[in-house]
């Protein structure tokens, strides 16, 4: 069996995202090395409607492929990324926007769903208060893990961490996401 994949979707190197997917990587026995999405050139999505026809993307060659390929094949998912007002980072939604071409080839019966696998997500915002502060991402990720037939087992909704060491600073941070980490059985 393949090996999870842990993905910090922040577009800053070094910050809290990056800090929860790396210990989340290490809290487990054979910890997988974390993914970047920033690493990763990724064209947005233009509507063109071209992947309506075969499931497939006429944007060419970018990250975006190369990292869909990586959840066909991870045995499970971590995703870990910065609330930027109230959603996910551009980049990281310019991703998910990508996967329509998937989400045309499972409908047009070109693509087979697989066994449903777990997925455990960490969001971190500087906020400290906000009632809707993680309500709008949540949908979003659910339909976009969906077409890769992953299911969130758990989130972790982390508040105030905002300047990039903060959560290093933040025992209760770290003990959280190593429970995450620990409760997945990996």
């Amino acid at each position: 069996m393949t090996e999870p994949l842990i993905m910090s979707m922040s577009p800053r190197a070094g910050g809290n995202s990056d800090h929860a997917a790396a210990l989340f990587a290490r809290s487990l026995d054979q910890p997988p090395r974390p993914v970047f999405l920033r690493d990763h050139r990724m064209e947005p999505c233009t509507g063109c409607g071209f992947c309506s026809e075969d499931g497939l993307c006429r944007i060419g060659p970018d990250g975006a492929e190369e990292l869909f390929s990586r959840l066909d094949h991870a045995s499970g998912l971590v995703l870990t990324a910065p609330v930027y007002f109230y959603h996910l980072p551009s980049q990281a939604k310019a991703w998910i926007d990508r996967s329509q071409s998937r989400y045309m080839a499972r409908q047009n019966g070109l693509r087979v769903p697989k066994a449903e696998r777990r997925a455990y997500v960490v969001l971190v915002a500087g906020r400290t208060r906000g009632e809707n502060l993680f309500t709008g991402i949540m949908p979003t990720l659910r339909y976009f893990l969906q077409i890769f037939d992953y299911r969130i087992e758990k989130t972790l909704f982390l508040r105030g961490l905002d300047g990039a060491d903060d959560f290093s600073r933040d025992r209760a941070a770290e003990d959280a996401v190593r429970d995450l980490a620990g409760s997945s059985g990996w």
